[in-house]
């Protein structure tokens, strides 16, 4: 019963206490082994409110200082608490303390029978909270408990067998270890009650030969005489109880009906468990149960032939990640905090119609569509259940239609797929009005790509760019591969003020991805052109063609560049465009949103030709030992600051501006307020001068020509100290007029370089007719001249044409000190790259500091 504290030393001892309260019905609430914590514990219990109702201690066979100690304090602190003391013999001192004390009981461990009926006078409710146990079936009932009682005495197996029988229970006898051995083989017995000293043997003897045969019967040993080493080897050898015949019939029958109770509730477990088994060896898909840790527990015949075993024990009992779903499609292994499944398992989660892969013994993977559910027995959570089905069939199908509307490397969208969901989406505009676009997406230079990585280092970039780009995808937007290096991509319900922006974000994100070539990593870049759909294009070719066209002329503007289309009937939406960035524009230069940016361009002579005798300042590679007396360039970069503080670079702000015609505006702001930066300029001896792009729009402007000059003049600032940039890809309109302008700039003092030189069929003219002073060698050349003996020669055939000109020659790209090598090598004069400074802003530069010997 709840409210009893037993303390005994022996564990033998504590285990027979604990028995025969089962059996009398009653129970400990909690058991010690130790007379101080008793105290301790007693005390604990009395300031938590939670008292004991009795205490039953086993006394030891000598006095001793702790359990001196706890007589103490039940004379005193625990005078209040019922006690029932268990000893050995009688002696003087205990006797006298159950006498002096009330509500003491001392009982001789040699008639431990009298324990429930001592406990039901200390305590007289002790058996109010306890319904009597159910009377097992009657003899020969279906569901009876089957008993062999084994006793070499003739009248005590007679007496026992009519006292069992009349309780219910079916009972045979046998008088030695011999005949209770076969009878146990030729009858099916629940429980076996054998005395302990037989003619041919002691009872543990066939405990533990019955322990160890399948379904054992439970085990009993009756005995005449109480000896402590008796019980400990007949419970070592199996045996669930230990009886004695001097104890009160209803006590031995109290312990038989315990014992009934637990057979009969594991005949019903073994029962339900069968009948589960039945279950799921008729169900079509395969079952398995998993602990909290992802241990397999059980598995079903079905999950068995799925997954390729013959028996369960090549599963059961091991872990399910590192046997089942231990890898992904492709055969990648992956740590168990990787699988979906193991976190279901360990943090008691469901999955519905979750598919994966699990592995069968041969190591062939088959698709699944598995659900997952938590185990809970008793409102405790006990681990889970997976159900599993093969769905290689459908996965078949799945894949196949699949197959005809994707690409097989880079898994996008194949062309008939992009041309069917355009059209959805065109037909979307015209319901709905709005607009959407379309991008042209071209990667730059994959002929030389696959030249110096190969067909399979080009690929790899192709599946790159493919994961790139689909990372920064709408719902409703579709990637597709239309041909070779080729993409389309189209963005759905876009803002014709955000698109240039948006389009150009695409474009930078491909920076991201790289390729190798001649052992150095190079970024990868795209020409992207865009055309608008709208409620009056008329089909999805008409879209990606003219998506075509844009990418064609962003190409020649010098790649790595974004066009838009707007085509002669489009009118509406090229106003649309111009007339929300003439007013971005026009804010931007009246409230000063653009920021200068600045990149060096080493002269070569100033580099030492050793990569560990460069000298770094500032976080560039700009000088060495002997750099005094050259002069160096700086090219200033423009961003343009967006209204949410993004910067919007030139490829998206310049083409606009040309289109609606403040190109000229933006360039004279450009240079006016540089002009105004280099007059602060205090204490600079190095000789230095600053690159700025020029548009062909502002070399065309008579009136521009006359503002630049007049804002040179009035600056105070050295004409010498401005290197205009005129791109060589750029259509001019009049060679005459750029001629004019430049000539009328440069007898202020000003010089010129030509931008992007071999990119267009027109640099020769250009170079032949500009009076230029640098050619600027268009970067892709320079990039690869350190593994390519093609461009080496081309760029030393420029640097000799150039020279013989009376020019100077720039390279760009530079991006590693091999490069470098190599264009020193052509005779190149400065060299400009990432390699030698990333572009910072012009305020963060103390030029002083660059060149402190200068």
């Amino acid at each position: 019963m709840d409210g009893i504290l037993v303390v005994e030393r022996s564990a033998t001892l504590s285990h027979l206490l604990n028995r025969t309260l089962v059996a009398a019905g009653m129970s400990a609430r909690s058991e010690l082994s130790s007379y101080l914590e008793t105290i301790d514990h007693l005390q604990r219990s009395g300031e938590l409110e939670q008292p004991y109702r009795m205490l039953l201690v086993g006394a030891p066979a000598r006095m001793t200082r702790e359990f001196g100690a706890l007589l103490e304090f039940l004379r005193g602190d625990g005078k209040s608490l019922p006690l029932l003391m268990m000893a050995h013999e009688q002696s003087t001192e205990l006797s006298a303390f159950a006498q002096a004390r009330n509500q003491t009981s001392l009982v001789l461990w040699a008639n431990f029978n009298r324990i429930p009926g001592a406990i039901r006078t200390l305590i007289p409710d002790a058996d109010e909270s306890h319904a009597a146990p159910p009377a097992p079936a009657r003899n020969g009932a279906a569901g009876a408990i089957r008993i062999l009682f084994v006793d070499d005495s003739q009248s005590v197996r007679l007496a026992y067998r009519q006292l069992l029988e009349r309780n219910g229970f079916d009972v045979d006898t046998a008088g030695t270890l011999a005949e209770a051995r076969e009878k146990s083989v030729t009858g099916a017995f629940d429980l076996v009650i054998v005395d302990y000293f037989l003619p041919d043997g002691n009872g543990d003897e066939l405990c533990r030969h019955l322990s160890g045969r399948p379904g054992a019967p439970s085990l009993a040993i009756i005995t005449g005489t109480y000896r402590e080493d008796v019980i400990k080897r007949c419970l070592d050898a199996g045996a669930m109880e230990c009886m004695f015949k001097n104890e009160a019939k209803e006590l031995f029958l109290a312990r038989v009906r315990t014992l009934a109770r637990q057979i009969q509730t594991q005949k019903s477990v073994e029962s339900e468990r069968q009948r589960l088994d039945g279950i799921l060896g008729s169900v079509g898909d395969g079952v398995y149960g998993v602990d909290g840790a992802g241990i397999v527990t059980f598995i079903n015949p079905t999950g068995l032939r799925l997954l390729g075993r013959s028996d369960e024990t090549e599963i059961v009992g091991q872990s399910a990640h590192a046997n089942i779903h231990y890898a992904v499609e492709d055969g990648r292994r992956i740590e168990p905090g990787e699988s979906v499944l193991e976190r279901a398992y360990a943090q008691g989660e469901s999955l519905s119609a979750h598919e994966t892969v699990f592995w069968k013994k041969s190591g062939e993977g088959i698709p699944v569509e598995c659900t997952v559910l938590p185990l809970a027995i008793a409102q405790r959570r006990e681990g889970s259940v997976v159900v599993f089905r093969d769905i290689s069939d459908r996965k078949s199908a799945e894949r196949l239609r699949w197959e005809l509307t994707h690409d097989r490397l880079t898994g996008l969208a194949n062309a008939r797929h992009f041309n069917h969901v355009l059209t959805e989406e065109l037909n979307r505009r015209r319901d709905q009005g709005g607009y959407a676009a379309v991008l042209y997406i071209d990667i730059d230079r994959y002929n030389y790509i696959i030249d110096v990585a190969g067909s399979a280092g080009a690929e790899q970039l192709l599946v790159d760019v493919a994961s790139t780009l689909g990372k920064r995808l709408r719902d409703g937007d579709l990637l597709a591969r239309i041909e070779g290096d080729r993409l389309a991509l189209l963005l759905a319900r876009v803002q014709l003020e955000n698109l240039y922006p948006l389009a150009d974000g695409f474009r930078e994100l491909l920076h991201q991805c790289q390729y190798e070539a001649h052992g150095q990593k190079r970024q990868a870049t795209a020409s992207i052109g865009v055309a608008v759909v709208s409620k009056d294009t008329p089909s999805s070719e008409y879209a990606l063609e003219h998506a075509r066209l844009a990418c064609k002329g962003a190409k020649q503007r010098g790649r790595d560049q974004t066009e838009i289309y707007v085509g002669e009937h489009d009118a509406r939406i090229a106003r649309e465009i111009e007339s929300g960035w003439t007013d971005r524009l026009r804010s931007a230069l009246e409230q000063e949103r653009f920021i200068f940016l600045v990149q060096p361009i080493v002269p070569l002579a100033a580099l030492p030709e050793t990569e560990g005798a460069v000298v770094q300042r500032q976080g560039w590679r700009v000088n060495g030992a002997g750099s005094k007396g050259h002069e160096y360039l700086f090219e200033v970069l423009i961003r343009m600051v967006g209204k949410d503080g993004q910067l919007i670079s030139p490829s998206v702000f310049v083409p606009l501006a040309e289109r609606v015609g403040m190109m000229p505006k933006v360039d004279l702001w450009i240079i006016t307020r540089l002009l105004r930066h280099l007059a602060g300029l205090k204490g600079l001896t190095a000789p230095i001068a600053f690159n700025v792009n020029l548009s062909n729009m502002t070399l065309a402007d008579p009136e521009s020509l006359a503002l630049i000059e007049a804002a040179i003049r009035s600056s105070g600032v050295p004409a010498r100290q401005l290197v205009f940039e005129i791109t060589e890809t750029s259509e001019l309109t009049s060679l005459h007029t750029a001629r004019k302008f430049i000539s009328a700039l440069k007898k202020l003092g000003c010089r010129f370089a030509l931008d992007d030189f071999g990119t267009g069929f027109s640099s020769f003219t250009h170079l032949r007719h500009l009076p230029v002073d640098f050619v600027k060698i268009e970067g892709s050349f320079v990039e690869g001249m350190a593994g390519s003996d093609l461009d080496r020669k081309m760029v030393a055939s420029i640097t000799q044409l150039a020279q013989s000109l009376k020019l100077k020659v720039i390279g760009e790209h530079v991006d590693g000190f091999a490069t470098l090598s190599a264009l020193r090598a052509s005779g190149a004069e400065y060299a400009q790259g990432n390699y030698l400074g990333e572009p910072r802003p012009l305020r963060s530069i103390e030029f002083g500091a660059l060149f402190p010997h200068v």
